[in-house]
């Protein structure tokens, strides 16, 4: 077993050290810790360094920083405990809501206050600074995670599961795909605060001109001939660059995160092509099948040959010049902000219809000290009012009452019965296992390569040789204790 060496980062360890001393009396309520300079001068270390340490600890509530005066141990015996809690926002608007939520929460008085720091992924990998932070022993008490990440943790032991903690009548509430999505070995780690499907948007003026057909619900979704057929017509009739934008225009990239897998294996599926074994050991003669391989090979002709779609970022089109786009519900729901002349349309079906769902939650940390104040926090996220909130900027609520009461009133509207069709019928988990995020990276170059024209068998069987190689190399994920080399 080969474990992931976490260089720590100085200011923790400097943090850390302070954190001992402090608890075990060294520096007392009331007393100042020693000065900037003088830390520097006795740890030989940089200004930086020094102020990073010292605001983690004021964050955490250990000290407090007074301008001019120096910085003072606070008596935590008094001072109400702090959450802390890791975000990495998805959609736009996203972290107005969060701290919204937790403003609203935290003065609520519920004996206890949370406190968000924001991670972005696109200026550091969330995967490094969760690793960096367990690591180190300085992990948040509750943490936001993309779904296809549980297992990976929960295999490293880094989470507390829900199933203890929290009241089944409670957890029963959500939709079936939320709790599948979260579980990991029978026990809940996750819990989505949002769901998320694929689907085409569509220009409404462009496609009542053109008079081409549009479904109304999964039952009338186009088959793959149709969308190629429909493809052809918008290229031969308009002067648009593509009929179909990918991403809403993003385009398509080894390094768009989980993209690429979330828009591509849908299709392989579709065509009754496979990942994996049914043991999660093994993905050679399945993710390079022949149905594997002849899925792909049609969505790469849909760039390289046909040129209906795109790899370079041209999302200046949309939504205001633009065909269809392959998209996630929320760029819909953005577009409504500025457009009426954007729909949906339910993904088009291949042999079967597949497709995707899954996308953010929360979890609890194995560290946290305070589990059932972390569950009060998550509970109080999943109220009906909150769930309303952020459904707008996604859509798709995960709570049963919210659809049970838009039913009962009929005000679903004829978009979200689409989604949630999509959603009930026809939605896959994608696999978990904890070598799940080194496939999906292995899948985004794979599916980027042929996209590009490469040969799409040579570039399945590296795929199946890298991530099987991966699988042996860690003994197929077999129990272990996180960090160590050694089996339990």
């Amino acid at each position: 077993m080969r474990t992931t060496e976490v260089r720590i980062p100085k200011y923790i360890t400097i943090k850390n050290t302070l954190i001992d001393k402090i608890e075990n009396g060294s520096y007392l309520p009331g007393d100042a810790i020693p000065s900037d300079n003088e830390l520097m001068r006795t740890l030989g270390v940089s200004k930086s360094t020094i102020t990073q340490a010292l605001k983690n600890l004021e964050a955490e509530g250990y000290i407090i920083r007074r301008q001019g005066k120096g910085s003072f141990v606070i008596d935590r015996s008094k001072s109400q405990p702090v959450l802390s809690l890791y975000l990495c926002p998805m959609e736009q608007g996203e972290e107005h809501f969060w701290t919204s939520l937790i403003d609203e929460f935290n003065h609520s008085n519920q004996g206890f206050s949370v406190k968000a720091t924001y991670l972005s992924n696109s200026k550091a990998p969330l995967r490094d600074s969760l690793l960096q932070s367990f690591a180190s022993g300085n992990a948040p008490d509750i943490l936001s995670l993309d779904g296809p990440d549980v297992a990976y943790w929960a295999y490293m032991d880094s989470l507390l599961p829900f199933d203890d903690y929290m009241d089944s009548s409670f957890l029963n509430s959500f939709l079936e795909p939320i709790l599948l999505q979260g579980s990991y070995e029978g026990r809940l780690y996750h819990l989505g605060y949002t769901e998320s499907t694929l689907c085409i948007l569509y220009n409404k003026e462009l496609f009542n001109h053109l008079q081409i057909r549009i479904p109304t619900n999964t039952e009338e979704a186009w088959n793959w001939d149709e969308f190629l057929s429909i493809c052809h017509l918008i290229k031969e009739k308009t002067s648009l660059p593509y009929p179909l934008l990918m991403d809403s225009g993003r385009g398509l990239s080894p390094k768009s995160g989980e993209w690429n897998s979330y828009s591509g294996l849908p299709f392989i599926l579709q065509n009754r092509g496979s990942f994996f074994n049914d043991e999660l050991t093994r993905t050679n003669g399945f993710i390079n099948s022949p149905a594997s391989v002849n899925a792909m090979q049609w969505l790469g002709n849909l760039f390289h040959k046909y040129h209906y779609t795109h790899i370079e970022n041209i999302s200046y089109s949309f939504p205001d010049n633009f065909a269809m786009s392959l998209s996630l519900p929320s760029a819909y729901f953005q577009s409504l902000k500025n457009s009426e002349n954007v729909g949906i349309i339910p993904l088009p079906k291949g042999l079967q219809a597949a497709t995707p769902h899954g996308s953010w939650g929360l979890c609890m940390s194995r560290q946290t000290k305070k589990p059932n104040q972390c569950c009060q926090f998550i509970q109080y996220v999943f109220t009906i009012q909150n769930q309303l909130k952020i459904s707008k900027y996604t859509g798709i609520p995960v709570l049963k009452e919210i659809y049970e009461i838009m039913d009962n009133f009929n005000t679903i509207p004829s978009n979200t019965s689409i989604l949630f069709s999509q959603l009930h019928h026809s939605s896959f988990t994608r696999p978990q296992t904890p070598a799940y995020p080194f496939f999906s990276k292995q899948f985004a170059y794979a599916y980027y390569n042929i996209a590009n024209g490469m040969d799409v068998q040579k570039e399945m069987n590296h795929l199946a040789e890298l991530v099987d190689d991966h699988l042996y190399r860690h003994n197929y994920y077999q129990t272990v204790s996180p960090f160590t080399n050694q089996l339990t």
